[in-house]
């Protein structure tokens, strides 16, 4: 109980002070309107130990006016314990810029990532720990960028009645060469298990820049799927 009480007071803190220190508008009036941010993302078991993690988030500026990215990953996940994981993978990232109203730049990514997760539970809360390391570069491109960083993510999640659960988390994302300071995202909402197996959540997102700040709503829909559980042995004739 203690436990729960010091890290939900923890990322409460972080959270609430990170969006007082936000300010009230983006500089880039084209890209700092309130936007959305759905996300798909999935596990599917393919051993004891062994599983395929698949995210994909589309992302608008406008409400699902105005495009503004389209990221995929993928990769795989190696299960050290109950409490912890580690996953390596790829990601592809497609994504437009408005400089100006009418100006449109398109630039396409692609990554290399490593992260370790670990998750505490007690008395029904969760807290996940996530530590990424990701190497980015442009592609289709005559100068083709590399940049290196890496992210921690707070998450926590608790029970507020029956399938409805409270979650928020907090990320911030460090740059190993040049500004250190790349971004934080912050997310605080709620959402509800439809299944075992399946989950949708929603709630305020934002992004925080160096010079810009972005405030979205976060819709995300997330499933579970075990092939470790299909005996196909056991059909008959």
């Amino acid at each position: 109980m203690g436990y729960a009480k010091y890290f939900s007071g923890l990322l409460c803190t972080i959270v609430f002070s990170a969006l007082l220190a936000q300010p009230l508008h983006a500089q880039n009036s084209y890209e700092g309107e309130y936007g959305s941010w759905l996300v798909l993302c999935g596990t599917t078991k393919l051993h004891e130990d062994w599983s395929i993690p698949t995210t994909g988030i589309i992302r608008h500026h406008h409400m699902l006016d105005r495009y503004g990215f389209f990221f995929f990953s993928t990769g795989a996940t190696y299960r050290i314990s109950k409490a912890s994981s580690f996953t390596s993978g790829f990601a592809l990232l497609n994504s437009n810029s408005y400089p100006e109203p009418n100006d449109v730049i398109t630039t396409n990514q692609f990554w290399i990532y490593g992260e370790y997760t670990l998750k505490f539970k007690f008395n029904d809360n969760s807290i996940v720990h996530r530590l990424r390391l990701e190497n980015r570069r442009l592609v289709n491109t005559e100068n083709p960028e590399v940049n290196n960083r890496i992210r921690y993510r707070l998450q926590f999640t608790r029970p507020i009645y029956k399938d409805i659960y409270f979650k928020a988390f907090d990320e911030a994302f460090l740059n190993l060469k040049g500004n250190a300071f790349n971004q934080n995202r912050i997310f605080v909402g709620v959402g509800r298990h439809i299944t075992p197996n399946l989950k949708v959540d929603i709630g305020y997102f934002n992004r925080k820049f160096r010079n810009s700040n972005e405030d979205m709503i976060r819709l995300s829909l997330s499933f579970n799927i075990d092939l470790t559980q299909n005996d196909l042995a056991q059909n008959s004739d």
